[in-house]
């Protein structure tokens, strides 16, 4: 039996599989491997919402949806998207996903045919080209490490060919944490509108933000037309379990995006679903800004910890990442990482999984409590001063 064909150019994430490596070879030397692996808040989700499922569950609320979400579950999100991220869409352009994840690969589906170019920049969520190449399409990385991980128009253009389907932007970036600057997300916009292209903005960092210049790319009326935002409530709520995302498109195109939603899942859960009333209370603003402040807390400390360790990095300005060269250190990151968890017991992500060309890079995820990440540091201090 002939399986579709493209499914062995591709392999499970790399992310997940060193994660499940550290855990499996070393979970019975170390008392516990301290995990700063993957973009898994340590945080419950908003008691409001949990409150909410709750009653969901108790009024027995677990039939289909319609496809593109519960009235009033797209209410919810109608507001929060204008309240909190100052976007102005109809509730008829959103479309409630498994996640962004599943948002993500609905979009790709619709736009791309065999033979299609996907630009992203580099380095990059691992998620991406395995979609790209399932779909018949060809992904090329954009490296960014010249300025500073921020994409810039001048780059892109050299990657634009006739094939170029679409771009996909990833703000706040992971695994970098960069944030675009003000200028250049303008210059960006600009340069992208009306080409014979689509740009997916990926944008499920942008409550976790540590700069007033940051806007996203849903407030660019001259991206409209040509625009889909994929979104979740994973990381910015600590829901990641839930998986609950959204997608946002113009009138005409969210309609071809949800004929793929359709016949993928149908609808997103209902439980989780009829909990994202809870979502604009003021309850849950409150915790979700207590996460915030803690990621913004641990980025301060872990930042100026490395630095003085001998790491290069740059100051993230987004998301819970900290992505630093080792070249210190005179090793590859697959061999720092497996020499830090056999020899240390703390488990970090190798850059080369977002990217062979980023082997010198680790990536730390902040996004757990500030004693454990300072536990964590001073176990990574004792194993580079003995390298």
């Amino acid at each position: 039996m002939i399986l579709n064909g493209h499914l062995s150019e591709i392999a499970t994430s790399k992310i997940r599989q060193f994660d499940a490596y550290c855990i499996d070879a070393y979970c019975n030397r170390f008392h516990e491997v301290i995990k700063l692996t993957l973009g898994q808040p340590l945080f419950p989700t908003p008691s409001p919402v949990k409150a909410k499922a709750m009653e969901a569950i108790n009024r027995n609320i677990t039939y289909y949806t319609p496809n593109m979400g519960a009235p009033e579950a797209i209410e919810a999100v109608w507001r929060y998207c204008q309240e909190q991220l100052n976007l102005q869409y109809g509730k008829d352009e959103i479309v409630l996903t498994v996640g962004s994840s599943e948002a993500l690969a609905v979009t790709l589906r619709a736009l791309l045919n065999e033979g299609d170019e996907v630009l992203v920049p580099a380095p990059v969520y691992p998620g991406y080209e395995p979609l790209v190449r399932l779909y018949g399409a060809t992904v090329k990385p954009v490296d960014t490490t010249a300025d500073g991980f921020e994409l810039r128009p001048e780059t892109l253009a050299g990657y634009l060919t006739p094939r170029t389907k679409c771009v996909i932007i990833t703000d706040p970036n992971n695994p970098t944490g960069a944030v675009m600057r003000r200028e250049n997300r303008d210059a960006l916009a600009d340069f992208l509108a009306g080409k014979e292209l689509y740009v997916i903005a990926d944008e499920v960092y942008n409550r976790i933000i540590y700069t007033d210049d940051y806007c996203s790319f849903g407030r660019y009326e001259q991206l409209r037309e040509q625009l889909v935002i994929v979104n979740s409530f994973s990381k910015s709520h600590s829901m990641t379990g839930w998986r609950i995302g959204y997608l946002l498109a113009c009138g005409g195109l969210v309609r071809e995006l949800t004929k793929v939603h359709q016949y993928y899942v149908t609808s997103a859960c209902s439980v989780t679903q009829y909990a994202l009333q809870a979502v604009n209370e003021r309850q849950t603003e409150a915790e979700v800004a207590a996460m915030v402040r803690n990621y913004r807390e641990c980025r301060d400390y872990a930042y100026g910890f490395i630095r003085e360790l001998g790491f290069g990095c740059d100051k993230p300005e987004g998301a819970f990442y900290l992505f630093a060269s080792i070249g210190k250190f005179g090793m590859d990151s697959d061999s720092f990482c497996r020499r830090l968890v056999a020899e240390a017991g703390v488990a970090i992500i190798p850059g080369s999984c977002f990217g062979e060309e980023y082997s010198n890079y680790i990536r730390i995820s902040y996004c757990v409590d500030l004693e454990l990440l300072k536990k964590a540091l001073d176990k990574v201090k004792r194993f580079v001063e003995r390298l």
